[in-house]
């Protein structure tokens, strides 16, 4: 097949357009999830060809270095690794985020700037953004340091996830339950993808260099190991960044309209 990473990019996709239509008030955090996961897109370059070697659309990864499939691998990933643990567990976010400051309160205080509703909804995204270049540059420092590119990956990730949890220790438990739930699903739809194209992780993957011919059931443990990455920085990133809680029992999630972020 000559596209091998569309196929794989869509086959990600499928998560999560499930858990779309079946929890309606977990909507809000895929699309957050999908548009923090975009600058992602741009690593592509470290993973081509030193990891890898897929066939691109337009040859996009040899040109600009990333592709649309990458765009699309990322937007499933966030969607299923963000929302793994509240499926699963049936969990549903909730704003724990400090009320409004009251009218009376801003009536005494009109000087103060902090209660400016643009300000109150550009902080998350600010924290976001935070996280996000904290990841970033400490992926650069380890691949500077002559660390394999998904190994530096990964790590940046899970050092990032760390220090968040360090600051919301509730998400302990959901962090790494929803790590593992990311790795079994990104496990799953790698089975898939090698029954679709026979051979596949044989020609178009590089020979592991920590973990030399280790594979799950065909499927290197490289990319397991991503999944279980993601998974756990995708479940503490957003309840950090967008300041939710994760709550239990079905009445929080039968309506349709979200809950928080």
């Amino acid at each position: 097949m000559k596209h091998e990473f569309l196929l794989l990019s869509l086959l990600f996709l499928v998560p999560g357009v499930v858990i779309w239509h079946v929890r309606p008030d977990l909507r809000a955090l895929m699309k957050r999830m999908a548009l923090a996961s975009t600058p992602f897109a741009a690593t592509e370059r470290l993973f081509y060809p030193e990891y890898w070697t897929p066939k691109f659309l337009f040859d996009l990864a040899d040109r600009i270095g990333f592709g649309v499939e990458d765009v699309l691998f990322l937007a499933g990933l966030s969607a299923f690794a963000s929302t793994a643990y509240a499926v699963v567990f049936r969990r549903a976010p909730v704003s724990c985020s400090p009320p409004a400051a009251r009218p009376w309160l801003r009536a005494a205080r009109p000087w103060s700037r902090l209660d400016r509703p643009w300000l109150r909804a550009a902080r998350p995204w600010l924290r976001a953004a935070a996280a996000i270049a904290g990841a970033l540059a400490a992926a650069r420092a380890l691949l500077a340091a002559g660390v394999p590119v998904l190994y530096a990956a990964v790590a940046a990730m899970m050092a990032v996830a760390a220090a968040l949890l360090a600051a919301r220790g509730d998400l302990l438990v959901p962090t790494v339950l929803g790590a593992l739930l990311s790795a079994a699903i990104y496990l799953g739809l790698c089975l898939v993808f090698a029954a679709l194209v026979p051979g596949v992780f044989e020609r178009t993957w590089r020979p592991s260099v920590l973990l030399p011919g280790r594979a799950l059931l065909g499927v290197p443990l490289d990319e397991i190991l991503y999944g279980l990455g993601a998974g756990f920085a995708a479940t503490v990133f957003p309840a950090w960044a967008f300041e939710f809680r994760y709550e239990g029992g079905a009445r929080l999630f039968r309506s349709s309209a979200p809950r928080a972020g």
